[in-house]
């Protein structure tokens, strides 16, 4: 299905940016900003993601100040922004500019993503957070909290946020075009070729040395004078105690064959991410957030293909449960990452065709009265969709408004837009009302995978109390820690409350 932006909807959008507009018969209408609504951004965490995310800024913005702990990744961010000036530690940036910026891009790993959005907030400046938008529950919970609490606007870096699609499936959904949700099924092939996870990753010099010595004898000097080449060459271009941040110290170690912390790899390590779950569920289970509302399951367990707490396993499931709620009926939602895969007799007892070769990412939806998958997408006649408030649009360099336009700019521009007019309602993906409890939600399913450390044998259920983020059946736990994964301790020179 086409839609087309009406002129009720382009003046909307106009009078939402802030800017001027003029519309005669015939012509393409037009926008112009004043220069001096130009908004100061800075960038922390400018490798990768970032690199994105604060060129998106700098296609609305200022850019005014860079920070990274990885030197070519400042290097780059330099050549870039040559006008910017350049930090290594987030906290002497917010030190020194504080009064020069007023918004921030924070895009580095998942487990400082709450202790530089909380800095920023509490100094009242806007910020954009790349998915997800933390490494554990309270953080999310806290993030929602002083965002409410300051006023700023803020934006999950969840890519379709402003996309108009994602927000008139959501409403579709809501209004019940497949009338009540019986079983949700999503799932990903993350990590299998992004990054390394499962307990058998080496990931010390010593363990290193130990495996070629066995492996390889006749090699091994060689190899293990390479590799500590390799991993001076490495620390050489990172801050690793900056990089380390909130987290507890530990030996850095390049990878075999490719990173295993810096620059990229860190979403499989607990300390300082979220595994597949918290790398895609937060784009995945977007619109469902905002039809469903999936923040506050009630149980979760999980099997996984084993790991050793250090690590997040290879592949997991998932299984969600939701009770009744004023707005909707109670429903399962399960998520498959890595080779986890929903079952043959999942897909054909409801309809479904099964795939001759598996899809990377995907969803199966299975309503009362309609379904959504290959082979049965039913949908029920006669349902009212109520308007959808869709995100506004940017223009051209050349003033005009294409009619389509990338999710990730949209979402950026959605932000600023929010800025200028002081409505931290505008962006979809704001902290109090869907980044923070759809982040929550899902990272609750962490703590069944920690349970499930054994291979291929369900862990223990967790039974969850979300208005208090509390586990009600703790005590029967067998699983040591598995309540310490809710809130973070963080080391000397942070702050977390």
């Amino acid at each position: 299905m086409t839609h087309q932006p009406s002129r009720r909807r382009f003046l909307q959008t106009a009078a939402a940016t802030g800017v001027g507009y003029w519309v005669f018969a015939g012509l393409t209408p037009k926008v112009s900003a004043s220069p001096n609504e130009r908004i100061a951004f800075a960038g922390i965490g400018v490798g990768g993601k970032g690199d994105g995310d604060i060129a998106n800024a700098a296609r609305f913005a200022d850019v005014v100040a860079v920070c990274d702990v990885g030197k070519p990744q400042l290097a780059n961010a330099l050549r870039k922004y040559p006008n910017a000036k350049p930090y290594t530690d987030y906290r002497k940036l917010f030190d020194e500019m504080e009064k020069s910026i007023d918004a921030a891009t924070i895009s580095g790993a998942d487990h400082m993503h709450a202790p530089q959005a909380l800095m920023a907030m509490r100094l009242k400046k806007h910020v954009y957070v790349q998915k997800p938008l933390a490494r554990t529950m309270y953080e999310c919970r806290l993030m929602a909290k002083v965002a409410k609490e300051t006023g700023v606007c803020t934006q999950m870096g969840n890519q379709g946020s402003a996309g108009d699609r994602l927000r008139l499936h959501a409403a579709e959904m809501k209004a019940g075009i497949y009338g009540d949700i019986k079983e949700l099924h999503v799932w990903t092939d993350r990590p299998i070729g992004w990054w390394p996870q499962g307990p058998e990753t080496i990931r010390t010099m010593a363990a290193y040395e130990a495996k070629v010595r066995r492996e390889k004898p006749g090699e091994a000097e060689a190899l293990i004078a390479e590799m500590k080449r390799k991993t001076e060459d490495q620390l050489n271009n990172v801050d690793w105690d900056l990089w380390l941040g909130v987290a507890k110290p530990r030996e850095f170690f390049p990878g075999e064959e490719r990173s295993i912390y810096h620059p990229f790899s860190w979403r499989g390590w607990w300390d300082f991410g979220t595994g597949a779950l918290g790398d895609i569920a937060c784009h995945s289970l977007n619109e469902y957030m905002k039809a469903l509302d999936l923040s506050q399951p009630i149980s979760v367990v999980a099997r996984t293909s084993g790991h050793d707490f250090d690590i997040f396993p290879t592949s997991s499931e998932i299984v969600f449960e939701y009770a009744d709620t004023p707005t909707r009926k109670g429903f399962k939602f399960v998520w498959y990452d890595g080779e986890k895969f929903p079952s043959k007799e999942t897909y054909e007892s409801n309809g479904f065709t099964y795939p001759d070769s598996r899809p990377g990412n995907g969803t199966l939806i299975m309503g009362t009265e309609g379904s959504r998958g290959p082979g049965n997408n039913r949908r029920k006649e006669g349902v009212t969709v109520p308007e959808v408030q869709y995100a506004p649009r940017y223009p051209d360099a050349d003033g005009n408004i294409p009619e389509r336009q990338d999710d990730d700019p949209r979402n950026m521009f959605e932000l600023i837009t929010a800025i200028k007019e002081n409505k931290p309602e505008l962006c979809f993906s704001n902290f109090v009302t869907q980044a923070g409890p759809l982040t929550e939600a899902m990272l609750l399913g962490n703590l069944a995978v920690w349970t499930a450390s054994k291979p291929e044998e369900w862990g223990e259920k967790v039974l969850w109390d979300a208005p208090n983020m509390r586990i009600t059946n703790l005590a029967d736990l067998k699983t040591p820690g598995v309540a310490d994964l809710i809130k973070p301790v963080y080391r000397a020179g942070y702050t977390l409350d």
